[in-house]
């Protein structure tokens, strides 16, 4: 995978943060499947490309503190701009070299490890969980042979029907299309198998979960201190 141009990233981000809806990804629709799987323990939670803080306010609970952190001025602007549950906390910055002064009980994040360098920021997660804790990570995957291929086709019918019950149209307006074309412009995602090598190579292994629409997911839960 390449390196990603940081700088880029975050530019686009923050044009994307000034759309009237910034929910083009879809990865909305995975949150109660995310949120099913934070440890209801888990006292202490980060999320990484925290984006508008969608998750964050999801996840939040009395007895929780959320840190949330997004490399985009813009999307942290957008998140602090709506109501922020108590215990949660915003930050702009890259969290591959923010200094956080504590391990956390479950480090989340969505859409957000293929803007940055594979191995080093599945080192900086693992790093992030406390002994006995859980990351979880949602990402984009690229098809993968006829059979993701013909899922990929259904799962467009479905996206496309989906936006027309929600908004009367089968696609998004041209000007959102557009920033999101120039954002995606040579990205690369893993494969199914390529995300299934990478969860095999935790130690221990994590378990990995398949999702029809362009998904897949890690779970993995550190060791305890021994």
């Amino acid at each position: 995978m390449n390196t990603p141009d940081i700088a880029r990233v975050r530019a686009d981000f923050d044009e994307i943060a000034a759309l009237e809806d910034v929910s083009g990804s879809g990865i909305d629709r995975y949150d109660d499947f995310l949120l099913s799987l934070v440890p209801d323990g888990a006292r202490t939670v980060l999320d990484v490309g925290c984006g508008v803080g969608r998750l964050c306010r999801a996840i939040a609970r009395p007895d929780r503190q959320i840190v949330g952190i997004d490399l985009s001025p813009g999307m942290i602007r957008r998140a602090e701009a709506g109501p922020i549950p108590p215990g949660v906390s915003l930050m702009c910055g890259d969290f591959m070299t923010a200094g956080f002064d504590h391990e956390f009980d479950c480090v989340i994040s969505a859409a957000a490890m293929h803007h940055l360098p594979l191995a080093d920021s599945f080192d900086r997660l693992r790093a992030l969980v406390r002994p006995a804790g859980r990351l979880i990570v949602q990402d984009l995957r690229r098809d993968e042979g006829v059979l993701d291929q013909l899922r990929a086709y259904t799962a467009l019918a479905h996206k496309c029907a989906g936006r027309f019950v929600r908004t009367g149209r089968l696609r998004s307006p041209p000007h959102v299309l557009a920033v999101w074309d120039r954002h995606c412009a040579g990205e690369r995602y893993l494969s199914w198998t390529e995300a299934q090598q990478l969860a095999a190579s935790f130690a221990p292994p994590a378990a990995i979960h398949y999702h029809w629409m362009w998904r897949y997911t890690i779970v993995w839960d550190k060791p305890g201190s021994q």
